[in-house]
């Protein structure tokens, strides 16, 4: 890191962050409309099926560019192609601020790409991918073998064991309890991915702050024409990933001055 520049890294991690999130985004579409997730490996309208150029591909200066349509049909492109690639630039650029160019950088950079997209899926589908969470805790468990900064490897799959069972069993008592699915597989799942990135004494901090900002997004869920007010259904996936983001970038910090 001494021989570059920070401002040259920083720019560097905009630029990794904008194109990681622009493949994240046809890997949600993908993966939502149920297609091959690498094949064709040109990108595609989605509405007419014609092949993009790479003018048309550059995140964030394509959507601006050509107002939010398909270049040959006219076709309106939603706006989650831009914020998913602005989501994952402000990703790459607060780890690159938080851990310099480092190991954690880019691990940490692949893991919160893979909780983005993950939350973008749920929030349209209420189903989180086992590529992501599955994949994300055998890369967070893996790298806890060779990152100086992080949970230790015992410490990681404990936190996966930990934060896996946990939800597990608040699956299964709010269904013996009401009788209904009240957490999705796919968040118990997400604990053990998020448990490997945080250890077992993130799991506290990552489960407050889901749950502060799960309970504002409820009720913004709740007021949304067509929600099905107070009793709609509402990912918690989402809130679960930013809790651990959060405790990534700022946990330690937060909790010292806590006990300060």
């Amino acid at each position: 890191m001494d021989m570059i520049p920070t401002w040259i890294f920083m720019v560097g991690a905009a630029l990794v962050g904008l194109e990681m999130g622009g493949f994240s985004s046809i890997f949600i579409q993908r993966w939502i409309d149920e297609q091959p997730i690498l094949k064709p490996w040109r990108s595609r309208c989605p509405s007419c099926k014609e092949p993009l150029v790479w003018r048309d591909t550059v995140p964030v200066i394509s959507y601006l560019l050509l107002k939010g349509r398909c270049r040959h049909c006219d076709a309106r492109i939603g706006p989650q192609y831009m914020l998913v690639e602005l989501s994952c630039m402000a990703w790459s650029l607060a780890v690159a601020q938080e851990f310099g160019l480092s190991p954690e950088w880019a691990v940490y950079l692949l893991l919160g790409v893979m909780l983005i997209a993950g939350s973008f899926i749920d929030f349209e589908t209420f189903l989180l991918p086992d590529r992501i969470t599955l994949g994300g805790t055998v890369i967070a468990l893996a790298a806890s073998f060779v990152l100086r900064e992080g949970p230790a490897w015992q410490d990681a799959f404990i936190g996966a064991v930990v934060g896996a069972g946990l939800f597990w069993f608040l699956q299964q008592g709010y269904r013996l309890w009401r009788g209904e699915e009240g957490l999705g597989t796919g968040d118990v799942k997400l604990m053990a991915m998020i448990g490997a990135m945080t250890g077992l004494a993130g799991l506290p901090f990552t489960i407050l702050v889901s749950s502060a900002t799960g309970a504002v997004g409820s009720i913004i869920y709740a007021i949304r024409p067509g929600s099905g007010g107070i009793k709609g259904r509402v990912p918690y996936g989402p809130f679960l990933s930013l809790g651990c983001m959060v405790y990534l970038l700022y946990g330690q910090d937060i909790l010292r001055w806590l006990r300060s």
